[in-house]
């Protein structure tokens, strides 16, 4: 299984290593995020304080052990406030302000989305919802540290 490897560095703090399975392992391509879902994340961490944006991706590695590090980096780490079930996704901007989701995780939910029938529009369910319903969910936003 092909997977992103992520070094997370919060502040001052330890390092913390997690895996994000590659979308590829589970759909054909990766998936087209379009500016506007960008801005509309953007715009409700403004106004929810259950979301949040912060530096912390340390470092990323990608699946052919290239070091992707120097890019610009989304981790949307988000849970259900009522069950409690947490979500990665791992996205990549591009120049023209759009971009691909390029990882998921952790486990669970990447064998959920291995076992749908249409694992993209599970996910892109998923990130509707979150800008959809932001009652319902606690979300984080890292970014890479070398941003200034």
């Amino acid at each position: 299984m092909k997977t992103w490897k992520i070094s997370l560095k919060i502040d001052d703090s330890s390092v913390e290593k997690m895996e994000l399975v590659d979308v590829l392992e589970i759909m054909d391509g990766y998936l087209n995020i379009y500016r506007t879902y960008f801005d509309e994340l953007l715009n409700i961490v403004k106004v929810i304080n259950k979301y949040s944006i912060g530096k912390g991706l340390e470092k990323i590695i990608g699946p052919n052990d290239k070091d992707w590090t120097k890019n610009p980096w989304l981790l949307l780490m988000f849970k259900d406030n009522e069950k409690q079930i947490p979500f990665w996704m791992l996205l990549k901007r591009e120049k023209d302000l759009t971009g691909y989701l390029v990882g998921v995780g952790p486990q669970k939910f990447y064998e959920y989305c291995k076992k749908s029938k249409e694992p993209d529009d599970e996910i892109k369910r998923l990130m509707e919802y979150i800008i959809a319903y932001p009652q319902k969910f606690k979300v984080s936003i890292i970014i890479p540290n070398f941003i200034e």
